[in-house]
């Protein structure tokens, strides 16, 4: 059953479309959000061609378009989400003919999550669009990806795709005073909740704290991982400079990896020149920013700590001298 609010707002769409009115429904862009939101259409018995479901941080009603609030139901998304994943699994032509992959039962319905984690204000309608035609037609749905109620969607999961393979290849940490490591991150889409358990379990018992200041959430690891959002105020403390200060071993490598970069460049790559650096080629300029190894040299990196010396090569000195 439905929570008291949720149920208001499906009875409140209900009575709309039975009054011939178009209704936005409008709900939070998240995977529960929107998941509430094509419940509510099914528990309410709409005509999905007289509405349209919306981001609660992005929509503008039309004329003659009443608004209609759903609010976030967890229960109810995690139903339809099961209810999905049943749906595209009976009977799949690809599982009876040996060509679907060790887990691709949950394929067609993971490819929703994903996309609800886009940024994209057409999301939530997408969604809404793919998950109706996905449970009337089934297994099919997987071969049927020109169809205009697919392509959209598919379109908006594989850009989310993409970027998580971004966040994976390109999140930096940094070692702090205190031994923990701490990371910034700002992807094109909501990737942590779908990522942070890469970094858990490459970074085995180490604690971490990776914040996507953008989405406002922030995936923790100490001993077990956990994904939380978080409110502004919070989100402040977090990104204050000089909050987190990297320990010695941080800041001697980091000059390393300066003094690497400063070796192999080469001159006249740069933009003002012939062309941008080479590292332009593989890695977007967006996310230059998180990367500890490009960001200000200090003015004195201190002697090597314990750990490396021993291990310089001869044209390598035991102090990174300072620019």
């Amino acid at each position: 059953m439905p929570t008291p609010a949720a149920a208001a707002a499906t009875e409140e769409l209900a009575c709309a479309l039975g009054h011939g009115e178009r209704v936005v429904l409008v709900c939070e862009p998240t995977a529960e959000g929107v998941l509430t939101g094509v419940a509510a259409t099914y528990l309410a018995h709409a005509d999905a061609s007289r509405l349209r479901l919306a981001s609660a941080a992005s929509f503008e009603p039309t004329l003659l378009e009443r608004t209609v609030r759903v609010p976030e139901d967890p229960r109810l998304a995690i139903r339809v989400y099961q209810g999905l994943v049943r749906r595209c699994a009976r009977g799949c032509p690809r599982a009876t003919g040996g060509r679907c992959g060790r887990g691709c039962e949950k394929a067609c319905a993971r490819r929703v999550v994903y996309a609800c984690a886009s940024d994209s204000p057409a999301m939530p309608d997408a969604v809404l669009r793919y998950v109706r035609r996905a449970f009337e037609a089934g297994p099919r749905i997987r071969d049927m990806l020109a169809d205009p109620d697919v392509a959209p969607m598919e379109d908006l999961a594989r850009s989310v795709a993409n970027e998580c393979e971004r966040t994976r290849q390109f999140v930096r940490f940094s070692e702090l005073e205190d031994g923990s490591f701490w990371g910034v991150f700002r992807p094109k889409a909501d990737t942590l909740p779908l990522t942070s358990g890469y970094f858990a379990a490459r970074m085995g018992t180490e604690r971490f704290c990776l914040v996507d200041p953008v989405h406002a959430t922030a995936a923790l690891h100490d001993r077990r991982l956990e994904v939380v959002r978080l409110d502004e105020a919070l989100l402040a403390r977090l990104m204050e400079d000089g909050s987190h200060v990297p320990s010695s071993d941080e800041r001697y490598v980091r000059a390393m990896w300066q003094s690497f970069y400063d070796a192999m460049e080469l001159q006249g790559r740069r933009k003002e020149q012939r062309g941008y650096d080479l590292r332009m080629s593989w890695m977007p300029r967006r996310l230059w920013a998180g990367l500890p190894e490009l960001a200000p040299r200090s003015a004195d990196a201190g002697p090597a700590p314990e750990r490396y010396r021993g291990t310089l090569g001869r044209d390598m000195p035991a102090r990174i001298p300072p620019e």
